[in-house]
C-alpha cells in the first residue's frame, strides 16, 4: 500500500493563511450555499440532452420580517 507524505510546513501555512483571504473577502450577506449538484445526460441520435439540479440552503436573516 501506498504512503502519501505528509505536508510541508509551508504548504500548511499557505494553506492557512488561503483561508484566512478567503473569509474575508466572502460576502455576508451572501447566506446562499450549494450542497449538491447532480448532471444527468442521455444522448438520442444526434441529440443530448442534460438535466442539472443543484440543491442549496438559503439561511434568512434575523431581521426579515416574514
Amino acid at each position: 500500500m501506498a504512503t502519501t507524505p505528509d505536508k510541508s510546513l509551508m504548504r500548511c501555512l499557505g494553506e492557512f493563511v488561503g483561508y484566512i483571504v478567503k473569509s474575508v473577502k466572502t460576502d455576508p450577506t451572501k447566506t446562499t450555499r450549494e450542497v449538491n449538484r447532480t448532471v444527468e445526460e442521455r444522448k438520442e441520435g444526434q441529440v443530448t440532452l442534460r438535466r442539472t439540479t443543484i440543491d442549496e440552503v438559503e439561511i434568512q436573516s434575523g431581521d426579515t420580517n416574514v
